[in-house]
């Protein structure tokens, strides 16, 4: 295929894309209209995708090299001005193609984001059949049809799901992630880099690949040979070299290239996930700040004076901006003018005091609220993620946060360790949130991840109930509030507990002995 007909589906493609309104409905005809519409738009997104890496997308400016002004003799000027000019059109050329794959994979990203919140969110049984599909199981359903046959559905939301469907509309499901960060208002961008961030959070470097250079025997000749081995652990590398050439294979250097995974793996993914959840915040709190500002501050109604003398002193420095080579300082002109005539400032320009401090406790609570409003509520559906989901789960599917690490080290739980409790109770309090402040929110995941060690290969189900019980034992959540959280009875949360705490302390010598041989 031709790279200019290539780019040009592609943008065709996601245009079409930017044009489709997203809505979520509890009619399982829609539901799956619109899961599968998404599940097609993801195939053709990664067709476009292998093509362009294929083409060398990836890397389009190599090409250049070859292009360019030759450097072992003269040139005529108007030799020089056609190999400019040529290397110009081979650089745009190559720019284009570096921004459709990019714009490409942002939307894959986005796509495997809302499958993901998706499939959380409910689950779809055959009429007929009554064969029931959950969460990635919703992909199995061929053409609309059970394997039964039957294209009659029912949908029953999951309760315990880990999804936040609120976000999905600020997902860049087209790959527009540049025009909707322009979108931010400044406070956002803050926000949206801190998401980042956390996302970012690195695991210590483990070893990825190694490199050696061995020496083995061929036709009675030592030979020198450069191997790379991918990093497996456990393995036994001399073993691994002398399997493959030979017993009087020898080492001569060894080096480890290492890794430094996020705890999101993968760029896209973080900034779609940031975009989601700072634009979600936004929305959130924009009819809760009246109201805070109002508990707050000393006197609202100057501080609302102020603001309309701001914005008129900005619309009357555009207009005779031609005059003035500062507008800022236009501005502040323009604006202590305005607030002598309200008397909120003296004649040398020197606001009221009051209005100072109500500013600085306006500014500061828009931007605790702000910045740390979608850092809480991804932390917080992390948690329940990793408390209400196996090992092997996190593993295998991708679920609503695409690339997640499916364990995490000492280093990437400290992305947990700032978990503000007025937030949290804001949260919960004005915004009906089913939250619960958790001092050390990274100990209660570094205890769930022992859990899982402990029970590994015992059959223990790592559920919402599962859950529910780590948030009682190390949260020290009241276990029916716990069960509330996670959307679970209280039965089952006790008997995960019950669990839990045989596997921690086995009571009985039955138990005690039980445990001795599954450790070993």
């Amino acid at each position: 295929m031709n790279e200019s007909v290539l780019i040009g589906r592609a943008e065709k493609f996601l245009a079409q894309i930017k044009k489709e309104d997203l809505k979520i409905q509890d009619e399982a005809a829609a539901f799956m209209e619109l899961y599968f519409h998404l599940k097609d738009n993801l195939e053709i997104l990664y067709e476009f995708r292998d093509n362009m890496e294929l083409k060398g997308y990836k890397a389009p400016y190599r090409s250049l090299n070859k292009y360019g002004r030759p450097q072992y003799a003269e040139m005529k000027v108007e030799d020089l001005h056609e190999v400019s000019r040529h290397t110009q059109f081979f650089r745009m050329g190559a720019a284009a193609k570096k921004n459709i794959l990019d714009r490409v994979k942002s939307s894959i990203a986005s796509h495997k984001i809302a499958l993901g919140h998706l499939e959380e969110y409910a689950s779809l049984t055959c009429s007929s059949c009554r064969s029931s599909y959950r969460s990635h199981e919703l992909s199995n359903i061929k053409n609309g049809k059970c394997e039964c046959g039957s294209t009659d559905f029912e949908i029953t939301r999951n309760p315990s799901g880990i999804y936040r469907l609120e976000i999905l509309e600020y997902l860049p499901l087209s790959g527009d992630y540049m025009v909707k960060m322009s979108e931010l208002s400044p406070l956002g961008r803050e926000a949206f880099r801190s998401l980042v961030r956390t996302m970012k959070q690195e695991k210590r470097g483990i070893v990825k690949t190694l490199s050696l250079v061995i020496k083995v025997l061929e036709d009675e000749r030592w030979v020198r040979k450069r191997v790379n081995i991918d990093a497996q652990d456990p393995l036994n590398y001399e073993k691994k070299i002398r399997e493959t050439y030979g017993a009087n294979a020898r080492i001569e250097f060894m080096q480890f290239h290492r890794k430094k995974p996020a705890l999101i793996n993968e760029k896209h993914t973080q900034t779609a996930l940031a975009l989601g959840y700072v634009r979600h915040a936004e929305k959130l709190v924009e009819p809760l700040i009246p109201r805070l500002l109002e508990e707050t501050l000393k006197n609202a109604q100057n501080l609302q004076v102020y603001e309309e003398a701001w914005e008129n002193a900005k619309n009357l420095a555009k207009k005779s901006a031609e005059e003035w080579e500062d507008d800022k300082s236009l501005v502040d002109d323009l604006l202590s003018q305005i607030l002598q005539k309200k008397g909120l400032s003296d004649l040398r320009g020197v606001m009221d005091p009051s209005l100072i401090a109500d500013i600085q406790k306006r500014d500061n609570l828009q931007k605790e609220v702000l910045l740390e409003i979608p850092r809480v509520l991804l932390l917080w559906d992390l948690l329940r993620y990793y408390l209400s989901t196996s090992y092997d789960r996190r593993s295998k599917h991708s679920g609503p946060f695409p690339y997640l690490r499916p364990s995490l080290d000492t280093n990437q739980l400290k992305a947990f360790q700032d978990f503000p409790r007025r937030v949290v109770t804001l949260l919960r309090d004005s915004l009906n949130e089913s939250l619960e402040y958790l001092p050390h929110l990274e100990s209660v995941i570094s205890f769930k991840f022992t859990m899982e060690k402990k029970t590994q290969g015992l059959h223990i189900k790592m559920d919402p109930a599962m859950g529910a019980a780590v948030l009682n034992i190390k949260g020290q959540v009241e276990i029916e509030r716990a069960s509330e959280i996670f959307k679970v009875p209280v039965k089952d949360a006790k008997k995960q507990k019950s669990n839990l705490e045989t596997f921690q302390k086995p009571t009985t010598r039955k138990a005690q002995k039980f445990l001795k041989m599954v450790q070993g």
